[in-house]
């Protein structure tokens, strides 16, 4: 029994050497920008109900991991988190010039993407393409506009937090030692907020460590 154990053990350490040698696994954290474009229109505004129809483009500062796995040499599945978090931003009201600013809320976004890297070695450019979910994490604000009015932002329904994403993108692993390196990647991401679809572009310098 003993040296059926021993057997097994030694078997899972060759496994576990070859699985190292071959870069099957890749960690990565990640810091960046995610500059949201200009979204919403003017013709939606209602008086009473949407006096800021407009949301300007707005570029909060993003962060996150995401653990790769390929099973191929080539072909791979990403699980990637990231938080992004507060701007500034300035609406204004079309019906008479009156202005708000505000802080956008942090939302947590999560997805799953297929990763493809043809050329891997030291440098490895590679595409990829998934989709998942955003979480807006946003809370009840009260805010004051230039003309003196009170707005008070409510945080949504749980069921008005979370809405689809879909994203592509592509960037460079670059290895400085045998298995640690750097990342950067840039990924255009959309979130269907009903009634509105979010476009953004999101460009993250990384850290990576594939065993």
């Amino acid at each position: 029994m003993k040296k059926t154990a021993l057997i097994l053990a030694a078997l899972l350490a060759l496994a576990a050497t070859g699985r190292a040698q071959s870069g099957k696994v890749q960690v990565t954290a990640f810091y960046g920008i995610n500059h949201h474009y200009e979204y919403g229109s003017v013709e939606d505004f209602e008086s009473g109900y949407n006096h800021f129809p407009v949301m300007p483009a707005h570029a909060p500062r993003n962060f996150g991991g995401s653990f790769a796995y390929f099973f191929t040499r080539w072909i791979g599945l990403e699980y990637d988190m990231r938080l992004t978090g507060r701007s500034e931003v300035t609406l204004t009201d079309p019906s008479d010039g009156d202005k708000l600013t505000i802080q956008t809320p942090k939302h947590l976004s999560i997805t799953l993407n297929v990763l493809l890297e043809p050329l891997r070695g030291r440098i490895s450019p590679y595409v990829l393409l998934g989709g998942g979910i955003n979480r807006v994490q946003a809370v009840d604000e009260t805010y004051i506009t230039e003309y003196g009015y009170e707005v008070i932002m409510l945080t949504p329904t749980e069921d008005a937090r979370v809405d689809m994403l879909l994203q592509a993108g592509g960037g460079v692993n670059a290895l400085v030692v045998k298995n640690f390196g750097i990342r950067a990647d840039v990924r255009y991401m959309v979130v269907f907020d009903d009634p509105y679809k979010v476009p953004s572009l999101n460009a993250t310098l990384g850290l990576i460590a594939r065993f």
